[in-house]
């Protein structure tokens, strides 16, 4: 029996709701990630969710989905008061392969096997069977009502599933996933798997896939034969008209998607193998426009966080430092120069894990030893 061993920090995947609208949902229309349509805004200095400043009630609600192995639940948890929401039961064992927040709900695939769960200082390492000939792909809404559930069991789909990337559409009816330098599209409702005909100016080989908030782009990062470095774009998903830019000497490790903008993050070395470089950069994509330029930051230590701001204005780092602190940099995307820094103060040990952009605000989510924290909020420009 084989078995695929998967690293996360603290849980497979995250992806944060706010009671005022979903982030992925953020039109650039508002600069920010609010929603349109709504009159909630959020001020920076402001963690309970009432704006003060103009009188608007708006509880902000920061989810995330989690999964907990002991209690074999799917939950959404809420980081500013660290309490769940609402959550689901499952009555077999289960070992996720992917939970995310999708527009209006969550979504788990995973494999009805007992995974084998190993935590250290707050990273845990999944060992899943891929051996298994079915996965189920789990639908809910926002209160965790099950609402569809579909067992997968094409033998090539599960072929690619297993080892390969692969991203879920923002509707939860698609998902795309990526074998070598082929993109397939799987449809959950009519069964259908259909590879994806690219137009396109590079062969990439594919390492982390994700759709834009419209479902119209899918973000990319990869390699290129035989070039030292990271290949990254934009693939227009109406057509297959891919665009493709290279950074060389750059080691992609995170993508992270904001609306039709997305920010490749570098590796950042240990310190048993020299820790970070003295700089750094990021590499900044609009998907839109299939644009990319690679952005360069002050230190090696900031260019493993990065998001962009939902208007595609700002690029956004995070470093955390040995007292449990740490500091927001802001930087234009349109000349690389930086607009304000601005640090956070926590009273735990706790590390930066993923930034997110809510309006004018940034907080930046920390793992612990105990689970998730929210930073306080700081302001964009």
């Amino acid at each position: 029996m084989r078995k695929l061993y998967l690293a996360f920090a603290m849980t497979l995947c995250i992806s944060l709701l706010t009671a005022c609208g979903s982030n992925r949902n953020s039109q650039t229309e508002t600069t920010d990630g609010t929603v349109p349509g709504t009159n909630c805004t959020v001020e920076p200095d402001v963690l309970s969710g009432t704006d003060t400043k103009n009188n608007i009630d708006c509880e902000e609600s920061h989810l995330m989905p989690e999964f907990d192995y002991n209690s074999n639940e799917l939950a959404l948890l809420n980081l500013t008061t660290g309490t769940p929401t609402a959550s689901y039961p499952f009555e077999a064992a289960q070992t996720p392969m992917l939970v995310e927040q999708i527009d209006d709900g969550v979504v788990m695939l995973s494999s009805q096997t007992t995974a084998d769960v190993q935590n250290t200082k707050g990273v845990s390492v999944v060992a899943g069977d891929d051996s298994v000939e079915t996965l189920t792909y789990w639908r809910f809404d926002n209160e965790m009502n099950l609402l569809k559930k579909y067992e997968l069991t094409h033998s090539e789909l599960m072929e690619g599933l297993w080892g390969y990337t692969f991203a879920v559409s923002p509707d939860g009816c698609e998902l795309i996933y990526a074998v070598g330098d082929c993109l397939y599209c799987y449809t959950f409702e009519t069964q259908n798997l259909k590879q994806i005909a690219l137009k396109t100016d590079k062969t990439v080989y594919y390492e982390t896939i994700h759709y834009s908030a419209s479902g119209n782009y899918l973000a990319f990062f990869g390699s290129i034969a035989d070039q030292n470095g990271t290949a990254y774009g934009s693939v227009n998903l109406s057509d297959g008209t891919s665009k493709t830019f290279f950074a060389k000497d750059f080691s992609g490790m995170a993508l992270s998607v904001n609306g039709e903008y997305a920010a490749v993050a570098d590796t950042i070395q240990p310190d048993s193998m020299g820790g970070p470089n003295e700089t750094g950069s990021v590499l900044y994509l609009d998907l839109a426009h299939q644009q990319g330029r690679q952005i360069a930051v002050e230190t090696g230590a900031e260019s493993g966080l990065a998001a962009v701001s939902t208007d595609g204005r700002y690029l956004v780092t995070c470093m955390g430092d040995e007292s449990s602190n740490g500091i927001f940099k802001v930087y234009g995307t349109t000349d690389g120069v930086k607009a304000t820094e601005q640090p956070y103060e926590m009273n735990r040990d706790c590390k930066p894990y993923q930034i997110h952009i809510q309006g004018q605000s940034v907080h930046v989510v920390l793992a612990t030893e105990s689970g998730y924290l929210l930073s306080p909020a700081v302001s964009l420009p």
